[in-house]
């Protein structure tokens, strides 16, 4: 089955290691896989999947979807889908001009569609062959619709056995992988990280870019702890720092299914998550749940992580032991049954 993969930037975020986890084992089961891309992002991208670039057209530009259209008459693939709301819109409306079935890969919830290109991206959605979701709530976004939920896979084996990055003796270190976006709470996380740093050393590592940087950097500095919080940006793989951290930290206000929590979860760290529907689905009794916005239950809940280090860490076992329930391989046969059913049709 020839099947084309269309998403806005190459690399650089879950999205896009999701994409690469999927088009390789596409790949390795036979198949014949283009992904299609405007920018490159930070970060590499697999040499195994073979990728086209599109020019860079400003943001939106019809151009796009022309671009795309003619990508797909002279590949002639048998399915194509569209990730990310850019690429949503143009590659659907691409793909019903050219006439190839298309899938959409829902990877957030209700909460992240609050514009106007939301709104045309879920017009052009009801022309789609399928939606796939990586969590119930995705799914729920897109009710009355054929919708298939395929939950997110990490290389759990790969990430147990990278070596953990070098720590000081004696200090617990805390941990925060992600987009440093205003929902996702950081905020949050660098209060909570001063509270406990006032009883006990501790440091903090940031792993992550994003609008709010600047706005943390000054905030730890507010606090009196920026010799205690590294900004460590971009990190290609944060598998090493999620293998040394005592505790991880994720209070995002909303979610889909989030690739750091399974990363940690292999990785067998203790984690701390905002109490929300996404997280529970994904987690189970495996964490330790505070609500997204308070900073003195999140400090609580790192003492209790650094105080009771057998239960915190029989947590990450049974996590660890979830979380390899889920294979790439798994994930990518459900895909291809999907993009069976829609090619046949």
């Amino acid at each position: 089955m020839r099947i084309l993969l269309l998403i806005p930037t190459l690399t650089g975020a879950g999205a896009e290691r999701q994409l690469a986890y999927l088009g390789s084992e596409l790949q390795r089961r036979g198949h014949d896989v283009l992904v299609g891309f405007v920018y490159n992002g930070v970060g590499e991208w697999t040499a195994d999947v073979p990728t086209h670039r599109f020019p860079s057209y400003r943001p939106w530009s019809p151009r796009l979807i022309a671009a795309s259209v003619r990508l797909m008459r002279a590949w002639k693939p048998d399915v194509v889908q569209t990730c990310l709301t850019r690429m949503d819109v143009a590659g659907g409306i691409a793909a019903l001009l050219a006439r190839v079935p298309f899938v959409i890969r829902e990877p957030n919830s209700r909460e992240s569609y609050r514009d106007l290109k939301s709104s045309l991206r879920r017009v052009v959605g009801r022309r789609a062959a399928a939606i796939v979701a990586n969590s119930s709530e995705g799914a729920a976004y897109w009710r009355n619709q054929r919708t298939f939920l395929i939950p997110n896979a990490v290389p759990a084996a790969a990430i147990a056995s990278v070596e953990p990055i070098a720590r000081p003796d004696g200090v617990a270190l805390a941990l925060y992988v992600g987009r440093l976006e205003r929902e996702k709470n950081v905020d949050v996380v660098l209060r909570a990280c001063a509270a406990v740093m006032s009883e006990r050393e501790l440091l903090l590592t940031i792993c992550g870019q994003g609008p709010e940087r600047e706005r943390l950097e000054a905030l730890a500095r507010e606090l009196r702890i920026e010799t205690r919080v590294r900004f460590a940006g971009f990190v290609e793989n944060a598998w090493s720092h999620q293998r040394a951290a005592d505790v991880v930290l994720l209070l995002s206000d909303f979610e889909g299914n989030p690739n750091v929590v399974s990363e940690c979860f292999a990785a067998g760290t203790p984690m701390i998550l905002s109490d929300i529907a996404a997280h529970r689905n994904l987690a189970g009794d495996d964490a330790l749940f505070v609500p997204p916005r308070d900073a003195s239950a999140t400090a609580a809940a790192i003492r209790n992580v650094l105080d009771d280090r057998p239960s915190a860490l029989e947590r990450a076992g049974r996590a660890r032991t979830r979380v390899g329930q889920t294979t790439i391989a798994a994930m990518a046969a459900a895909y291809e049954n999907v993009y069976a059913i829609v090619a046949a049709e």
